[in-house]
């Protein structure tokens, strides 16, 4: 733990100094040892990848060019979501992964979203496009065409409080895509439903317990699979079987929230994210296995205790 903190720490010193006024328009040079360790150089150095930097004020942090546009019915009525917070919580998805989970720095990655009216345009927008069957989605991100299409959810739906979470859903999705085109799906999953609770202010992040999420796994916990068979499942298995009873999903979101709830859980995740960003050829039960303290049985041990305890705790993680 104290391991990591002091990568960090120095990462951040590092790159503080790559973007200083004296160095902002040099190259810079990135690369992984063959220990996992990330440097940064003005320097160039073998496999490296070079940086594109630009001027990020004071903050030394862009915002992404988010693009939104009504579709269908609303193109020409009035506005009924809110744009800008729309373009805000996506921006603070992208902040959570540059920040937090130290996935990429500088890349820019774009966010397409189109909104329509009602379920049924929203049906029809994805099949025109895309040719895929959005039946029973509240959402989707495109990977084909970088595009997010979300719907105005009903009462029944979760309401407009609903069609924001899926925005920063489905946000979630595509920068994952974009940064690191192969992950488990549980890993993918995970990270999208913890950032329909993301918030972001003065204190940092929090990430607060997603309570439907979590009495939907308890409500079918008897068709969970283990967890050390979960984390091993491939993709297209994967999708079929939470297609027929949903729980992957709430498994994968209570697992990642799990995670992040403790400081070695969050140094998993990261490199988990930063091995498949690179490429790392391994399946997900080694990667875990090497990452995890304790190894993958001791994340067995960690999550049924943490199932027989009601998944209660904590009510919130405060990330900085």
């Amino acid at each position: 733990m104290c391991r990591r903190n002091a990568v960090a720490a120095a990462i951040k010193c590092v790159v503080f100094w790559l973007l200083s006024a004296s160095v902002a328009q040099a190259a810079v040079y990135r690369w992984v040892d063959e220990r996992g360790q990330v440097h940064f150089s003005d320097k160039p150095h073998k496999q490296a990848e070079v940086l594109e930097l630009k001027p990020q004020g004071n903050h030394g942090w862009q915002p992404l060019d988010i693009r939104v546009t009504q579709e269908g019915r609303l193109a020409s009525s009035a506005q009924q979501l809110d744009l800008a917070r729309i373009k805000r919580e996506v921006n603070e998805v992208y902040r959570f992964y540059d920040q937090v989970m130290y996935f990429d720095f500088y890349r820019q990655v774009p966010v397409n979203i189109h909104l329509l009216a009602d379920q049924q345009e929203y049906m029809a927008f994805v099949q025109r496009i895309s040719g895929y069957s959005a039946a029973n989605s509240l959402g989707v991100y495109l990977p084909k065409t970088h595009e997010i299409a979300v719907f105005i959810h009903d009462d029944a739906s979760g309401g407009i409080e609903s069609t924001y979470k899926t925005i920063r859903h489905e946000a979630s999705h595509a920068i994952l895509h974009s940064l690191a085109q192969i992950l488990p799906d549980w890993l993918n999953e995970g990270m999208a439903e913890q950032m329909e609770t993301l918030r972001y202010g003065a204190e940092g992040f929090s990430i607060s317990r997603h309570d439907n999420n979590r009495r939907a796994l308890i409500a079918r916990e008897k068709n969970a699979m283990d967890v050390l068979t979960f984390i091993e499942v491939r993709s297209d298995d994967w999708r079929n079987a939470n297609h027929q009873h949903g729980v992957n999903q709430q498994m994968a979101g209570q697992l990642v929230y799990m995670l992040l709830s403790t400081s070695y859980g969050r140094s998993l995740i990261t490199r988990l994210l930063q091995d498949y960003k690179r490429g790392v050829n391994k399946r997900a039960f080694y990667l875990l296995d090497e990452h995890y303290i304790g190894g993958a049985q001791a994340l067995k041990i960690h999550w049924e205790n943490w199932l027989k305890s009601g998944m209660v705790a904590p009510a919130d993680i405060r990330l900085q």
